[in-house]
């Protein structure tokens, strides 16, 4: 069973990489895992180790708060009325074409 938490965190560890413009397989490298566990990190099959987290927080040049912002959206959507960060870098890839 995938966890909500990792799910959402993987997401945005995905979403972070994609704006960063980096693939996949040079993450992991720098993170010294393999590209399929990579994948499973970003996909929430599993967690990631706050090791990779600390480097993650490096090679994204972000706080680590970042990789936690939609957890505590997640347990209240009805109360959203914003947009989501995920919504924000839907956009910001829609822009820059």
């Amino acid at each position: 069973m995938i966890s909500e938490k990792a799910r959402l965190v993987g997401n945005r560890i995905k979403m972070m990489r994609l704006a960063k413009g980096l693939r996949q397989k040079h993450v992991a490298d720098m993170l010294k895992i393999s590209q399929s566990n990579m994948s499973n990190i970003e996909s929430g099959r599993c967690g990631v180790t706050i090791d990779h987290l600390i480097l993650l927080q490096e090679i994204f040049a972000c706080c680590m708060s970042d990789f936690f912002v939609d957890i505590e959206k997640s347990a209240d959507k009805s109360s959203n009325k914003g947009y989501t960060v995920e919504d924000l870098f839907k956009i910001v890839a829609r822009i820059k074409g």
